[in-house]
């Protein structure tokens, strides 16, 4: 098994390829968005089980349902990301993480058309040609948030009921990561999310 290493001064898992490949492979049976650091938190724990198993002989390859295994292992980095809290968010931390968002979607770097919710607590992003058909007559804006009680979602600006989580942290590295996701859906990499 190939192994990807980081320093531990950087602070990033260490994690097999063939881990983030399952659990990457899982993440687009899943209705949600996955961002890069719970692919990567979900391979790090694929690959302990992994080598658990190696170490009472058996490898991965005898393992018949590995696929469920990584899908487990992504449910399971995902949990905090997509629950309700114990301790909701405050008004003024949403509108902080909404903030960040903003920021980073109309970066140079991402560069996409976007404006602050009425209330601060959401961000409106303009469609591009290529975004997914969406809302009410297929050509919604979309809506970005983060609920004082759960996790991030996408949802076209007029029929925001339908959402599509977008499991990423809360912070500011976060919203970042949401940002370069919904770059990614604008822009038609990600095909039609919602119809999963």
């Amino acid at each position: 098994m190939s192994s990807t290493y980081s320093s531990a001064a950087d602070d990033r898992p260490i994690f097999s390829a063939e881990a983030y490949d399952a659990v990457e492979a899982a993440s687009e049976k899943q209705r949600a968005l996955y961002v890069p650091s719970v692919l990567e938190h979900a391979a790090e724990l694929l690959t302990s089980l992994w080598a658990i198993g190696g170490r009472h002989s058996v490898p991965p390859a005898q393992w018949s349902w590995t696929s469920d295994m990584a899908e487990g292992a992504l449910d399971l980095a995902a949990c905090p990301y997509e629950r309700d809290l114990e301790t909701e968010r405050t008004d003024a931390k949403v509108a902080s993480l909404m903030g960040y968002l903003f920021g980073a979607l109309v970066s140079e770097e991402i560069g996409l058309t976007a404006q602050l919710g009425a209330r601060r607590n959401s961000v409106i992003v303009d469609r591009g040609p290529a975004t997914p058909r969406g809302g009410q007559h297929g050509d919604s804006d979309l809506l970005v948030a983060i609920p004082n009680d759960g996790g991030w979602f996408l949802a076209f600006r007029d029929t925001h009921v339908r959402r599509m989580p977008v499991i990423a942290p809360a912070s500011p590295a976060g919203a970042h990561q949401v940002a370069e996701a919904i770059r990614a859906f604008v822009h038609g990499e990600l095909g039609d999310v919602f119809s999963r």
